[in-house]
Parts: C-alpha cells; sequence; structure tokens
C-alpha cells in the first residue's frame, strides 16, 4: 500500500528498494560481525552502521541489508539482506552477536519483519518449498516455523510483546492453536490488511477499502481488533490512506495519507483523528511506527523534489518533525561523512533507539555507497 520508499510491508516477500543506481564496483564490505559500542554525544545519542550480513552479495546494482523492526526493548533488530539477485535472507542482529542468519522454509527467500519485546522471537515472511509465500515466527529452540495463516494471511508482519501472538494480512495465530481474522469492514469481497499490533494483541491497524468493489475503491487506514470490530479511521474516507504502525498501548496510529495530491505522514488518536505530522521539505512523508505510547513517531521523508532525497525523521508534539541525522549530529554522536540516513522503519517502546536503513560511505574503489541498517540511540530529540 505504501506510494513511497516501501519499507517493510508490501504483498509478498519484502522487495528491496533501490535508493542510489548503478553502485559501481562494490570491494571491502563493512564488518558483519558484532562492534563495539559506538561513542556517545554529550546528550548519550549515538549511531551504529550494523555493516552487511553475511552471505550478502556486494556487486552492482545489489541490494545489500535492511532492518525492517526492532525489539520492544530495543536490544534485537529484524531484517533481511540480498543473497542472491533474487533472494532475501532473514536475520536477527544483537550487538552481542552480531547478525544471525534465520534461513528459510524451504523456497529460498525470506524476511524478518518484526520481534518480540526481548527480540526472543521473530516473524516474518518466507516461501516454502512449493514457492509459496508463507507467514513464520522463528524462536532460538525451534528454528523458523511456517504459520497456519492461509489463504488470509501470507506474511506475519507484527508479534505481541509476549511472543504468542502474531498477526499478518486480515489472519492472526495464537500459539495457543486459536486463529482469527480482523473483518472486512467497507467491502465484503476485499478483506483488511493488518500491518502492526499492539503490546497485548488487542488492537491492530493496518489499510483496507473504502467504497464499492472493484468500482475505483480508495483504500484506508484501519483500526481493528482480533473480533473483527474494525473501524475506518480516515475521516475523508474518498482518498487513499494506511497505516504503517500502532503504539504498544494501542492508542495511536501512525502512517500515510494523500492531502491534495502527495502523501503526508499521520499520526491517529481517537480525541484528535487523523493530524497531518507535515514533511521534511519535499512534499512527501510517511511514518512507519510508534513508541509505547505513540510520543515518539518515526518514519520518512523526502527532503526536495527529488525521488531519491529520502531522509529518516523522527516526530515529538515538541519538536515537530526534525531530520534524524541532523538531530543525532547535533547532539553529538559520530557519523561517518558519507551516510544518508534514509528510512527509519521502528523505534523501541521507550521511545529511544530507532532503527532503519541508508547509503552508507562509499568503499574504496567505488563512487558508491551500500545500502546498509544502522541503530541509532536518542534519549531526546530537543
Amino acid at each position: 500500500m505504501n506510494r513511497f520508499l516501501t519499507p517493510a510491508r508490501p504483498p509478498g516477500l519484502v522487495i528491496f528498494v533501490a535508493v542510489v543506481a548503478g553502485f559501481g564496483s562494490l570491494m571491502g564490505a563493512s564488518s558483519a560481525f558484532a562492534k563495539p559500542a559506538p561513542p556517545s554525544g554529550t546528550s548519550g545519542a549515538s549511531f551504529q552502521g550494523l555493516g552487511q550480513m553475511p552471505g550478502v552479495v556486494i556487486q552492482p546494482g545489489s541490494c545489500g541489508t535492511q532492518a525492517l523492526g526492532i525489539s520492544g526493548d530495543g536490544s534485537v533488530i529484524a531484517g533481511a539482506g540480498c543473497v542472491s539477485s533474487a533472494n532475501n535472507e532473514a536475520f536477527r542482529w544483537t550487538a552481542a552477536g552480531g547478525y544471525q542468519r534465520l534461513g528459510d522454509l524451504g523456497g529460498g527467500s525470506s524476511d524478518a519483519r518484526a520481534a518480540s519485546f526481548d527480540g526472543s522471537v521473530v516473524v516474518g515472511q518466507s516461501a516454502d518449498a512449493s514457492g509459496t509465500p508463507r507467514a513464520y515466527r522463528w524462536t532460538a529452540a525451534q528454528g523458523m516455523v511456517a504459520l497456519p495463516l492461509l489463504p488470509l494471511g501470507q506474511e506475519a508482519d507484527a508479534v505481541t510483546d509476549d511472543g504468542t501472538m502474531a498477526a499478518g494480512g486480515n489472519a492472526w495465530w495464537k500459539t495457543s492453536g486459536q486463529t482469527g481474522n480482523f473483518g472486512n469492514c467497507g467491502d465484503a469481497q476485499i478483506s483488511l490488511a493488518m500491518a502492526d499490533l499492539s503490546a497485548d494483541g488487542s488492537v491492530a491497524a493496518g489499510s483496507g477499502p473504502h467504497g464499492t468493489p472493484f468500482m475505483g475503491d480508495f483504500f484506508n487506514a484501519y483500526r481493528s481488533t482480533p473480533a473483527g470490530n474494525c473501524q475506518d479511521i480516515d475521516p475523508v474516507g474518498n482518498r487513499n490512506s494506511d497505516a504503517g504502525g500502532i503504539s504498544a498501548d494501542g492508542q495511536v496510529i501512525v502512517g500515510e495519507a494523500q492531502v491534495g495530491g502527495p502523501y503526508l505522514a499521520f499520526r491517529w488518536t481517537a480525541s484528535t483523528g487523523m493530524v497531518n505530522l507535515g514533511d521534511l521539505g519535499g512534499g512527501l512523508s510517511r511514518a512507519d511506527a510508534a513508541n509505547r505510547d505513540g510520543s515518539v513517531v518515526v518514519g520518512h521523508s523526502l527532503t526536495s523534489g527529488s525521488t531519491g532525497s529520502a531522509h529518516a525523521f523522527v516526530w515529538t508534539a515538541r519538536c515537530g518533525m526534525l531530520d534524524l541525522q541532523t538531530v543525532l549530529k547535533n547532539q553529538g554522536a559520530k557519523i561517518s561523512s558519507g551516510w544518508i540516513l534514509q528510512v527509519a522503519t521502528d523505534v523501541s517502546e521507550d521511545g529511544t533507539v530507532i532503527t532503519g536503513w541508508g547509503i552508507s560511505p562509499h568503499v574504496p574503489g567505488s563512487k558508491f555507497g551500500q545500502t546498509e541498517p544502522w541503530r541509532a540511540v536518542l534519549p531526546a530529540p530537543c
């Protein structure tokens, strides 16, 4: 549903965004193993590039590695790396252990999209041996296990804090064996597609149709429950909008909505409705995630008229929308020259640890950098 840079939740396996055309000859990829903690600025702000996942193909046109989610406590990052021209592989990253490749369900491709509060449970999507995209749940004890979400869900985009419930598409599953869906709401023929869950799984956020089936449907942001009590949260209706994240307490939903023609980031609560968060100067933005109470929102925005000008942002009510890279540098975080933090995909529940991806400094012998994930600590944006 995302019409801008698509960070994490297209139907089907994650399609990595080519943010720099013509990567040139990339040699000497940065280390993919555990690194020492980065130095902090006086404010406690810090930045760390995670390097490439082991096995990632580094060559002209390769898509590198992307971080797609973070555990609620900020200790574990989940995502995927391109291991061939056609396949991705899911990973789990920690500061102590670096990258852990999670394998796949037999079809050669996978991605990791979300993690439980402590990161012990990871969910995402993988192709099985028949090539069918499947939702999965991973633990250290059981490895990657396919979930029975078909036909309403081919992916697991979200997991509860305790790891016992996963959701994706219009389906949910619990370790107790219970399954269900989030309802159809405005269009009985087209299901909702939910992108995120509250910490306890009682509320979900995503998108669904608004209008007459197959007659120029608009797609709107939705809020729903496992019982199928769905609500279209877009007051305009006859425009496109979609939700990309929900706060852990279930009270705040974030995403993007058409404002005139362009898509701009929004933050929704039951009391305020859908509030436009603005942009970084380029006229397009999207909010991808929020912390526990929704007081910190992260995402990405164009900074100019160029489609290649995307920068990660952080938003609070006090600060408004700020360029994350600029804020980190201003607070003393050490970011090597050449880095461009393009997309912030997720934030810890306390709002202080942010992950995403960008373009790293170019390597020797090349004019271009690589798509690389990062982890930033920002105690307070302003």
